[in-house]
């Protein structure tokens, strides 16, 4: 379809050669490099020879997209019409990080951005100015103008060095006006935005837990936060799992999962036992509790959680409880449960731990019964093992696969041998017709 739209030249249906993709790459990688008269002459040449091919249309579309090259870099913010290769330098601190934004330009055009987070800085004055772009300059060719928002310290010998590695001294300067400073403001919000994209989410988390905290009356901030879950199919493979969210992010490493030593189709008793069993080995291994204990379902599992922990003498443990149908959150203590309103961070947080606690359940619960599927049918037959079932089911997908596939397509996955034993399984198994059938 994008094809038939013409914004895709569709190379994996051949409509595009190989050798003509390839250009293809070349010009994009030309674009966004900003080498506008590299790709401008291949461009021509191109459009030229289609025309002197009577390919009209084809030479139409490279005058097309000649025009709109030259539209993209005449308004393209960054231009300028300084050819000399520039850095340019701007700055944003940040609860104690600093980010330095350098916009590379070459024949005028911005070419390249880079950002260098700096740890435990409380001001961005000259000397980390000055450190910075000695680091930079260490590993990278020194351009003829470097352009900064304020003096680097002992600047005339900062000078002399990068003179020595350039072969001339370059142009080290703090502009006051016009497009030059416009340019170092855009440094500077790109090093702000880049500061709050990598950090301000754990000050966002923070306000989150701050209300979570309020809302359900903690003694503590719920920093780490561990929820369960539930999950079986009729009381067969019946599963418990433990998400735990440290500072309101997955901490995956400290996930569990648990099999059900009794399986039954009773969600209060297997939550009893899920609980039981983490916080009495968390008791023995000398752990540390979680803030939060986070229930997925209603009082009753709540209930249930809470009987375990008064047996281990965990009275004093916080829990609460999130129930699917109407996000209702039960809490010790509440005659009636409380309600968050769904726009809040905090019933999103809650829901994004439940979440999560309900995909680890579910997945673990399929594991197991995909296994049984293995064990209970096609590990049955006489003379094959679970290799050679794991063989059969990665080939042909499901058992019933198995019972309809050809004799010679048995024998290429797992051999004459092996396969005789499936083809006398398949006969054994056809149920008797009676004659009525």
């Amino acid at each position: 379809m994008k094809f038939q739209l013409h914004r895709c030249t569709a190379p994996c249906i051949g409509a595009s050669s190989q050798e003509a993709y390839r250009e293809q790459a070349k010009e994009a990688r030309l674009f966004l490099e900003g080498k506008r008269d590299e790709l401008k002459s291949r461009l021509e040449t191109a459009m030229w020879q289609a025309a002197e091919h009577s390919a009209f249309e084809l030479a139409a579309r490279y005058r097309d997209s000649l025009q709109q090259l030259d539209a993209w870099f005449t308004k393209q913010k960054a231009a300028t019409v300084d050819q000399e290769d520039t850095d340019l330098y701007g700055s944003a601190v940040l609860d104690g990080r600093a980010c330095v934004h350098r916009l590379v330009m070459r024949e005028g055009r911005m070419v390249g951005r880079h950002e260098y987070v700096l740890e435990e800085v409380e001001s961005f004055d000259g000397a980390v100015l000055a450190e910075v772009l000695q680091r930079v300059y260490a590993e990278e060719p020194v351009p003829a103008r470097i352009l900064v928002e304020q003096e680097p310290e002992h600047i005339e010998l900062l000078r002399d060095w990068l003179g020595t590695l350039r072969g001339s001294k370059p142009f080290l300067h703090v502009p006051q006006r016009g497009e030059k400073v416009e340019l170092l403001q855009m440094a500077q919000e790109n090093a702000r935005l880049a500061l709050e994209r990598k950090f301000e989410p754990a000050r966002l988390n923070q306000a989150v837990l701050e209300g979570l905290q309020a809302f359900l009356g903690l003694a503590h901030l719920p920093r780490r936060m561990e929820c369960f879950d539930i999950s079986h199919g009729q009381g067969r493979e019946v599963v418990a799992s433990c998400v735990v969210f440290t500072d309101g992010v997955p901490d995956r490493q400290a996930y569990r999962r648990f099999k059900m030593t009794n399986e039954q189709n009773d969600d209060f008793a297997n939550m009893h036992e899920a609980i039981t069993r983490r916080f009495s080995r968390l008791q023995r291994e000398g752990k540390e509790l979680p803030d939060l204990l986070l229930i997925d379902g209603g009082l009753g599992q709540l209930h249930a959680a809470e009987a375990a922990l008064q047996a281990l003498g965990l009275d004093s443990q916080e829990r609460a409880s999130l129930a699917k149908k109407e996000e209702l959150v039960f809490r010790p203590g509440f005659s009636e449960p409380l309600r968050i309103p769904k726009s809040s961070p905090v019933l999103q947080l809650l829901q994004r731990i439940r979440d999560e606690a309900h995909r680890f359940a579910i997945t673990y619960h399929r594991a197991l019964r995909a296994k049984r599927t293995l064990q209970t049918e096609l590990t049955q037959i006489p003379g094959v093992g679970e290799a050679t079932a794991k063989k059969l089911l990665q080939a042909f997908g499901s058992v019933q696969a198995v019972r309809e596939a050809e004799a010679e397509q048995l024998i290429g996955v797992v051999g004459a041998a092996a396969a005789k034993k499936v083809e006398a399984w398949r006969v054994d198994s056809v149920p008797a017709r009676g004659a009525g059938d």
